[in-house]
């Protein structure tokens, strides 16, 4: 039988430094990224939301703190030319039988900044959805899921 050794943790140096707790919102969203189109559309909604951290306050349509995307051709580093991410959709035919779709996908992530008065996000969230959807029409339908984000700094 194998003793387990316990690791050794060093001790804190100093005065501990309390926990910073900061509130987001974070929304999520994954968009098709089968065709040529679609990923021309995809740098668009990047493109869009690049521009809501860049352009001057008064300018701004959306409070954008920040946002990540996966890896999509298209984007720099071109590594493998293929996305990060392989979404798997189920949808029910016209005659009732269900069937499994794959599809190459990209993933953002929005941050905005957390309001008291949570219409505030509502309207942010439903602006996001219908430039998204201006932009990128490939999908009738794009869920976007809302989270409170707690970050300790």
């Amino acid at each position: 039988m194998s003793k387990r050794i316990k690791p050794k943790v060093p001790k804190i140096q100093g005065t501990p430094v309390p926990a910073h707790l900061e509130r987001h919102v974070r929304v999520t969203f994954f968009l098709v990224a089968d065709k040529k189109e679609h990923l021309n559309a995809i740098d668009s909604v990047r493109d869009y939301l690049r521009w809501q951290y860049i352009e001057e306050e008064s300018e701004k349509e959306l409070p954008v703190t920040g946002f990540t995307h996966s890896l999509f051709p298209g984007t720099p580093p071109r590594l493998s030319g293929e996305t990060v991410f392989v979404g798997h959709w189920w949808y029910t035919t016209e005659k009732g039988v269900a069937r499994l779709t794959v599809e190459k996908t990209a993933l953002f992530l929005v941050d905005f900044p957390a309001y008291a008065e949570e219409w505030k996000t509502d309207e942010n969230i439903a602006l996001l959805k219908r430039r998204i959807l201006e932009l990128y029409c490939p999908q009738k339908e794009i869920w976007i899921v809302k989270q409170d984000v707690y970050r300790y700094a």
